[in-house]
């Protein structure tokens, strides 16, 4: 049996170490070395590869990403398998009759060791797993639970007493000894870790556990903290983000181009019998040559020196980057930049000046909104976390990466390309910068920068703490009341949209903008819509403006005011907390009395 999922649900939802709930019962996915590109299988990564230049050399460590292929392009039919997976949980609950009462059996194997029962008719697999901060996830080891060290050896099968609508109605008991254990005090304690990665061991073989330091919990298997994705996207912007750029950051062309150096490459001349050894090597096809070559020299050699440029390595720099970028391009607008051949393949990036628009803000702070009427992302996850409440004192979910080596030790992580549209908004005057604050709100998250220690680093989305800053709470603020409103005013889905946020501090000054985009396939504002609104947005900023100043939760919402150590202001689900698939910060650095001040 298959189950289909879109490239995007790979990458976004699901992805290695993540338990898909499939048609004959649930799998775990594993690894793409073993599940996607195992030996034998004809297909290999860079196949398949996502050239960016700002995302693998400066984010991944010069680390490569890969796309989910699609059964067409394999060459298979659409119920055909392309990612192998494995049972996961092992044991499995058998709810039928025949069990001396009402009981059921708590087993692992293929059929009940009571009545015989096959297949899926009268039995359902275990919902509970066994998991750890550090990533481990395991079966639960019911022999243990229910014996408690009592000496009897009994493994194999449990009756399953109870059920209802508490765990603690239900007990477990060993048929042989009769030890009973009450599953809702299992569930409420903490267990031994056997470190085990199901989805890192290759199918077919035992699973493997060399220990772990860190205390496991019980589970449910399709808990949300079970796996949260840590996903790192950015924007295709200028100048590296032409087809002529894209072929020039193919991992072949680019060692060469490195290894030799600008200044080495004269011109077409010498770049000819480079290319040629390549495609005589079968490292790249000749159609990528011939590509290439058709272009001027003069663009060729602005090319080569925008990919040999050195990229920023840090996700705060490289938001910087796309700032700055997004501000020029505001002002004076950008042309089409295609990723593919000839002028009929679509733009990746477009802002069309005419259509820019200035609305007048409160305070004479005139809002700059510009519509991006061609936006790409690239989107990466690099790894996953199991938030496993209560397993131990100071326990923190780790990172769990999801990469693998190919053959030759290149790192590859998943990730995928979507194409949408965006608005960006900044100020109007002095280039963005912000006015300065002056209200006892805005001092409060001053304070709270000068205090960042007492917050997790892995809360701040670059590393560093800008989110502490009042002006970036401004704009973060703003953002979602935008969100809403959008959703409000124009009937776009709130979860369709995403924000950007971006921050730059300098002495004395700062500044901050927002962008607000939908590039997946399928969500509202995708086609269009989204910058079809630019004309009416002084409704939108008018609406926005009335949900900040007036909440159903108030006088309880408004009262609820920031202290450092606390993660936000006066904000509600009523008045500012939108959907968590859209907000980059877990709806953290939210206050309404930033903006009304």
């Amino acid at each position: 049996m298959t189950q289909q999922i879109r490239q995007s649900q790979f990458v976004i939802t699901y992805g290695p170490g993540a338990i898909l709930e499939g048609q004959a019962g649930p799998r775990i996915i594993p690894n793409p070395e073993v599940g996607l590109f195992y030996q034998n299988s004809g297909r290999v990564p860079e196949d398949f590869e996502i050239s960016d230049q700002r995302m693998s050399q400066g984010l991944l460590q010069s680390a490569r990403i890969f796309r989910l292929p699609s059964n067409a392009e394999s060459g298979l039919s659409n119920n055909a398998p392309l990612y192998r997976t494995k049972p996961f949980p092992n044991w499995s609950l058998c709810l039928g009759g025949g069990h001396g009462g009402d009981v059921g059996i708590l087993y692992q194997g293929h059929q009940c060791p009571v009545c015989r029962t096959q297949g899926r008719r009268r039995q359902e697999s275990i919902r509970f797993v066994r998991a750890c901060p550090a990533g481990h996830l395991d079966d639960v080891f019911w022999p243990s639970v229910v014996h408690r060290n009592a000496g009897c050896n009994h493994g194999d099968w449990f009756r399953w007493h109870g059920g209802g609508g508490a765990l603690a109605q239900v007990n477990i008991e060993c048929p042989e000894c009769h030890q009973r254990a009450n599953l809702g005090q299992a569930y409420g304690q903490t267990w031994s870790c056997g470190g085990r990665y199901p989805e890192r061991e290759i199918l077919g073989t035992g699973p493997l556990r060399p220990g772990c330091t860190q205390r496991a919990k019980i589970i449910q298997r399709q808990a949300s903290n079970l796996r949260i994705p840590e996903l790192r996207t950015l924007f295709t912007i200028p100048p590296r983000a032409t087809r002529l750029h894209n072929l020039l950051q193919s991992s072949p062309i680019l060692s060469v181009l490195t290894g030799v150096g600008p200044t080495a490459i004269t011109g077409i001349a010498v770049l000819r019998p480079m290319l040629e050894r390549l495609a005589a090597q079968r490292l790249i096809s000749q159609a990528v040559v011939n590509e290439i070559l058709q272009h001027d020299w003069q663009d060729i050699g602005e090319a080569i020196n925008d990919v040999l440029r050195p990229v920023n390595t840090s996700f705060h720099e490289l938001l910087t980057e796309e700032f700055h970028q997004l501000l020029h391009a505001s002002r004076h607008g950008y042309p089409p930049v295609r990723q593919g051949r000839g002028p009929a393949s679509p733009a990746i990036f477009e802002v069309i000046p005419a259509t820019v628009r200035v609305f007048p803000f409160e305070h004479g702070g005139d809002i700059r909104v510009t519509p991006i009427s061609r936006l790409q992302t690239v989107t990466v996850q690099i790894g996953y976390r199991r938030e496993i409440l209560g397993a131990g004192a100071g326990a923190q979910a780790g990172l769990t990466l999801v990469s693998f080596q190919d053959t030759q030790n290149r790192t590859w992580y998943p990730g995928v390309r979507f194409l949408g549209e965006g608005l960006f908004l900044s100020f109007e005057r002095d280039n963005g910068w912000h006015p300065p604050f002056r209200s006892s709100s805005a001092a409060a998250w001053s304070s709270a920068g000068q205090q960042a220690a007492r917050y997790p680093n892995q809360l701040f989305r670059a590393g560093v703490p800008d989110e502490l800053s009042p002006v970036f709470v401004w704009w973060h603020t703003f953002a979602h009341l935008l969100i809403r409103s959008i959703s409000i005013d124009s009937g776009y889905s709130s979860a369709a949209i995403r924000e950007r946020v971006y921050f730059e501090a300098q002495p004395r000054r700062a500044r901050g903008g927002v962008i607000l985009y939908a590039t997946q396939p399928g969500n509202d504002g995708s086609l269009g819509g989204l910058i079809a609104l630019v004309p009416h947005f002084d409704r939108i900023l008018a609406r926005a403006l009335e949900m900040l100043r007036f909440c159903s939760n108030d006088p309880l919402c408004i009262e609820n005011h920031f202290a450092v150590g606390r993660y936000c202001g006066p904000a509600c689900y009523s008045c500012l907390l939108i959907s968590e698939t859209s907000c980059e910060h877990r709806n953290l650095w939210l206050d309404r009395e930033v903006l009304l001040d």
